[in-house]
């Protein structure tokens, strides 16, 4: 069964524009990309990873909610395990007696049922909360009022005990590419910056752009390449088993 998503109300806002650029040259061979790697040109960049120890029971997806905080403003509260996302501004983020300074485009992880305060910079801050939680889950509480800006479809296959990874993918222009590979649990993208081409072994290609999501089961083989002039960025969120290969190749 396909595992596609829905997106609410999704950010246009890129970190690079796009453009109507045709395709160029090809990508690099990528003879040298090791088990385990997405391999390619394309380059990777984890911003949090956390065990999740016993999954939740019900159907889960990737909720996330944006909040915009004044200067200095605080927001404490505890929810699902989730990953935090410095989308503009600098934030902290205090749980447990330990403080996490994010800039922006920087990651966390807020634990399940954990206490935890949000504080923006001085300039103020824009955050997203990306939780696991159950499909239609309503915002985290707070005073700020917080906007959807995505909802994955229910996760299919995510192991008894998984590690969970936020990861910023950038493909680079004019024919960039991942490897074709799977992962070992299932995978949630969600498009930045610019424009790709995803390719999976259930819907075969679709243009992805900033705002656009995809998914896929585990085991399921998937690539990402740019044809376009200008890099393409995206966010990546993995539920895997932590004992079997990250990111092995694979064949359509």
């Amino acid at each position: 069964m396909r595992a596609s998503v829905t997106v609410l109300g999704a950010v246009t806002a890129s970190l690079v524009a796009c453009g109507d650029d045709t395709a160029g040259p090809p990508a690099e061979s990528d003879r040298g990309a090791r088990m385990g790697e997405l391999g390619g040109s394309a380059s990777t960049r984890t911003l949090a990873r956390t065990r999740i120890g016993e999954t939740p029971s019900g159907a889960l997806a990737w909720v996330a909610h944006e909040t915009r905080l004044r200067p200095r403003e605080t927001i404490a509260h505890r929810h699902e395990p989730a990953f935090v996302y410095a989308r503009r501004g600098s934030h902290s983020l205090r749980s447990a007696g330990a403080e996490a300074r994010l800039r922006e485009g920087e990651g966390a992880v807020a634990e399940a049922d954990t206490a935890h305060r949000h504080e923006a910079g001085s300039e103020g801050s824009t955050v997203w909360e990306i939780r696991l939680a159950p499909p239609g889950s309503p915002p985290p509480p707070g005073p700020a009022p917080a906007r959807r800006v995505f909802e994955s479809e229910p996760l299919e296959g995510i192991p008894a005990r998984a590690e969970g990874s936020f990861i910023e993918v950038t493909v680079p222009p004019r024919g960039g590419r991942t490897t074709v590979h799977s992962h070992p649990g299932p995978e949630f993208i969600y498009q930045l910056s610019g424009r790709i081409d995803y390719q999976n072994a259930i819907i075969g290609t679709r243009r992805l752009r900033p705002g656009d999501a995809e998914g896929i089961p585990p085991d399921t083989a998937v690539q990402k390449r740019n044809p376009f002039a200008r890099p393409a960025t995206f966010l990546s969120f993995f539920l895997v088993d932590p004992d079997r290969p990250f990111a092995p190749r694979a064949e359509f």
